[in-house]
């Protein structure tokens, strides 16, 4: 079989399994409308004429052996990695799965031509190629990943100055709803993350939810440690009925003494970073400039 019709089949394969993909998750959601629309008799004859790439049965057989059920374990996670990295889309984890499964094949089809220009021993070439298909599985965990550290980073950058504001509000005579509130519209653009974040706090306690557990959902959505800290604080308050100002304060405070000793500790490691490249590019470079000039004069003395 020539490389040319290999690389054809592959890719129609590719396709194949893409486009089943797809046809099952479009087909799900146009199912569910149809239910609440047309009713159940309407929804059975579309499914009578409808053609299917693979059954559902096989479908749901293969999402029960990977754990891909809407209501296991693994997608329960999945939802809450990808709420932290700011994706609240109903379909994001059928879509990260795609991408996961669609990636691991098309991303070694896509490079297969300069595969094959490299001219590769059959083990190399296997080699790179399943190489490539890791890749592609793994590259939307990568990004994930990526995006729920930059996000939790943009949170506790802003914690302080939204602390801030929301000391300054409550001390105003706001209550804590309002001012988390006001802080949200200030923040909105300076950190929209954390300014998001709150938002929702205030549309969960109007939606009827105590405020205890909307504090408390803040504190899984963005699973930082100082965040937690100020729910835990607030919930605290609000049960001992204790000043919320006095402990907002006293937050704010705690809070910057930990970023302060921090930064203390990142610049008490910077001299220890700095023996390696010290020894390895700048030692090296002044012993040529200071020595050089008298190694080649004893050289040529010596001649």
């Amino acid at each position: 079989m020539t490389p040319a019709v290999l690389f054809g089949l592959t890719v129609a394969g590719i396709i194949i399994c893409l486009g089943s993909f797809l046809y099952q998750q479009m087909g799900a959601r146009v199912r569910r409308r149809l239910k609440a629309q047309a009713g159940a008799e309407m929804v059975k004859r579309r499914e009578e004429k409808k053609i299917e790439f693979l059954p559902p049965a096989v479908v749901e057989k293969v999402e029960e052996k990977l754990g891909l059920n809407q209501g296991s374990t693994k997608v329960k996670e999945l939802r809450k990695v990808l709420v932290r990295a700011g994706i609240y889309r109903q379909n994001a984890t059928a879509l990260y799965f795609g991408l996961k499964f669609g990636l691991c094949l098309a991303l070694p089809v896509v490079l297969l031509p300069a595969l094959f220009s490299l001219r590769l021993p059959k083990p190399l070439f296997l080699a790179a190629f399943l190489l490539l298909m890791g890749l592609g599985y793994y590259l939307p965990t990568l990004i994930v990943n990526h995006l729920v550290t930059a996000r939790q980073r943009k949170i506790r950058e802003g914690l302080p100055d939204a602390l801030d504001l929301l000391v300054v509000c409550v001390e105003a005579g706001q209550g804590l709803n309002a001012a988390l509130k006001r802080v949200a519209d200030d923040l909105s653009l300076s950190n929209p993350p954390l300014a998001h974040e709150l938002t929702l706090v205030n549309l969960e306690i109007s939606a009827g939810l105590e405020r205890e557990q909307a504090l408390r959902n803040l504190a899984d959505r963005t699973a930082v440690e100082e965040v937690a800290s100020l729910c835990s604080m607030l919930i605290q308050s609000d049960r001992f009925g204790t000043s919320m100002s006095t402990a907002l304060r006293v937050q704010s405070d705690t809070l910057r003494t930990t970023r302060r000793q921090k930064l203390e500790e990142l610049a008490a490691k910077t001299p220890v970073k700095l023996v390696f490249p010290l020894l390895l590019f700048i030692f090296p470079a002044l012993m040529v400039v200071i020595i050089g000039p008298a190694v080649i004069r004893i050289m040529e003395n010596l001649k």
